[in-house]
């Protein structure tokens, strides 16, 4: 399939405001905990070379590739202590300082990514089966159709930059006066190409709105992927005063949805427009549907993270009218090995605040297969591979052509 990519540098002056900063990784007084680990490594590991524990919080780098330097005793293992926020769940993985050396498996392979719950002071022992190469693996990219970059697009609510990737549906340069429907996304570099994405997959939306266009089967639509950065664990967060949520969102709201209203042929109509992620991004997707009803009336909410800050925002939302609801359709899916299970619990706790989640909407009164609709993956897992295989199925639900 011909592929189209456009260069475009944009720098936008919009609305100025300070960005939330502060850390939830620590609390104060008795409201954290220590957690020691201990990492072995193979035998052919070079003595010089440090060892990290890259991670989800500012300690552990943000999934950047360093994160926590270990220390190496004289027994050749590798040791370190994290001091974190009581309850959270600890998502981590051994490097020798980049993701290009990143542990795997005895073949080579990806591993999941390990987890430890931060529920009291406790010792963690690692063991790795292997290391990556140390040589970046070249990945082709993977685009699909009519792909257009806006490098470098500046934030001043944030006080930053990222890229822009937008999707343009097939026709578009054909049909001058017409005008489409916009789906913002999350992770923006993980869902059209390999090459940019974390762990070399991707979503794969701009195949599976290439198909499902081209069969009829939803309307043709924009899609708009927002590059994430060193702050995601922030933006993502739902925004309470002490985290940049809010100012995300009106990064969102205030300076992308404008600019892409200028420069494509959108339909900007709060009817036409959608957002859209998966883990913290499905997390921040309902805090916007929420927080802007007048601009957003579907969101899809995939994999989401609302055990997040114990669960603060999904806690909020069932304490809360839920009129806000109403007149906005909702996609939300779980896999059932994602997250971990309580002592006792047949389902894990991902799970269990995925069903609570759809059980609000119900109560809500919305109809589920029109309004709202939960789909539990039977041995879905969190990771890109899983989101790519319902892509289509969340498209359809969202932009099905006989809507």
């Amino acid at each position: 399939m011909t592929r189209t990519i456009h260069l475009i540098g944009v720098l936008v002056a919009l609305i100025s405001l300070p960005a939330c900063v502060g850390s939830r990784d620590t609390a104060p007084g008795g409201g954290t905990v220590k957690i020691g680990f201990m990492v072995t490594v193979p035998s052919d590991t070079p003595g010089d070379e440090p060892v990290y524990l890259s991670g989800n919080n500012t300690h552990l780098g943000n999934w950047d590739g360093k994160g926590l330097a270990l220390e190496r005793e004289d027994d050749g293992t590798y040791h370190g202590t994290l001091t974190i926020r009581r309850g959270a769940r600890v998502e981590f993985k051994a490097t020798r300082g980049s993701w290009d050396s990143v542990e795997k498996n005895q073949t080579g392979g990806e591993i999941d990514n390990r987890y430890v719950i931060a529920d009291a002071d406790k010792q963690v022992e690692v063991v790795v089966a292997s290391w990556a190469s140390g040589v970046a693996e070249h990945i082709d990219p993977t685009l699909t159709g009519d792909i257009r970059l806006h490098e470098k697009f500046r934030s001043d609510i944030l006080g930053n930059d990222r890229t822009l990737i937008v999707y343009l549906p097939p026709g578009y340069g054909d049909q001058e006066d017409r005008r489409y429907p916009v789906l913002f996304m999350h992770d923006g570099q993980n869902i059209f190409d390999a090459s940019t994405s974390f762990a070399g997959h991707e979503w794969e939306v701009d195949e599976a709105a290439e198909r499902l266009i081209n069969g009829g089967e939803i309307e043709p639509i924009i899609i708009v992927g927002m590059y994430n950065n060193a702050e995601r664990m922030h933006e993502y967060s739902d925004g309470s005063k002490d985290d940049q949520g809010t100012a995300y969102t009106r990064f969102v709201v205030e300076e992308v949805k404008p600019f892409i209203d200028r420069t494509y042929r959108t339909a900007p109509a709060r009817e036409r427009t959608g957002i859209a992620g998966s883990s913290l991004g499905g997390l921040i997707s309902l805090y916007m549907a929420r927080e802007h009803a007048d601009v957003f009336d579907r969101c899809a909410v995939v994999s989401p993270a609302l055990g997040w800050q114990d669960r603060r925002l999904l806690d909020r939302l069932e304490a809360e009218d839920t009129a806000w609801m109403h007149g906005t359709r909702f996609w939300v899916d779980m896999g059932t090995v994602e997250g971990h299970a309580a002592p006792g619990q047949p389902t894990t706790l991902a799970v269990e605040h995925a069903r609570d989640l759809a059980g609000l909407l119900k109560r809500a009164g919305l109809e589920r297969g029109v309004q709202y609709e939960y789909l539990e993956v039977e041995g879905g897992r969190h990771n890109e591979q899983a989101w790519a295989q319902r892509i289509e199925q969340i498209l359809v639900f969202l932009y099905g052509s006989g809507e």
